[in-house]
């Protein structure tokens, strides 16, 4: 019973300074509507840096200097390192090598005998495994190895470009 009239105590002197019901209860209703914007808000800023992010994880694995000649891609950009690291690009003249294929040198074939820089296809990977001359080895990203008449070779590990 004293809560019911503390109640409307509390109520009759908000009654007196807003000068009626109706005045308190649209300020009650504009400062709950200004707490909910204010949270519309807030969450709004927080998806859209979300999603920020997101897109700009996305947009590094994208190659945007690209040529196409004869249907085949190739990046403008040669440079096969970057900051120290690997960097995966593809020129006219790089031979692709798929993992598990074993390519023979030959004179009259696709792999010409001579020397190659071998790379990575794979930006996460500095460090692949080939079977060169019936031996397996690790060669690290950019490395010379020189193939000839007759020699075999094969990527273990992934996929490998010679240029």
């Amino acid at each position: 019973m004293k809560m019911l009239l503390l109640a409307a105590n509390v109520a009759g002197g908000a009654a007196d300074f807003f000068g009626s019901s109706a005045e308190l209860f649209y300020f009650v209703l504009a400062v709950v509507f200004g707490v909910l914007a204010l949270g519309f808000i807030i969450g709004f800023i927080v998806l859209v840096a979300k999603l920020s992010k997101a897109r700009k994880r996305l947009k590094g694995d994208e190659v945007d200097d690209v040529k196409i000649v004869d249907g085949v891609r190739y990046t403008r950009d040669a440079d096969a390192l970057k900051n120290g690291g690997v960097k995966v690009s593809h020129v006219k003249g790089d031979v692709v090598l798929t993992r598990g294929v074993t390519y023979t040198a030959a004179k009259d074939g696709k792999l010409l005998p001579g020397k190659y820089t071998v790379l990575s296809a794979d930006e996460n990977s500095g460090a692949f495994n080939i079977r060169l001359g019936g031996l397996v080895r690790s060669f690290p990203h950019f490395s010379a190895i020189v193939l000839n008449e007759g020699d075999e070779i094969t990527p273990v590990s992934h996929t490998v470009i010679l240029r």
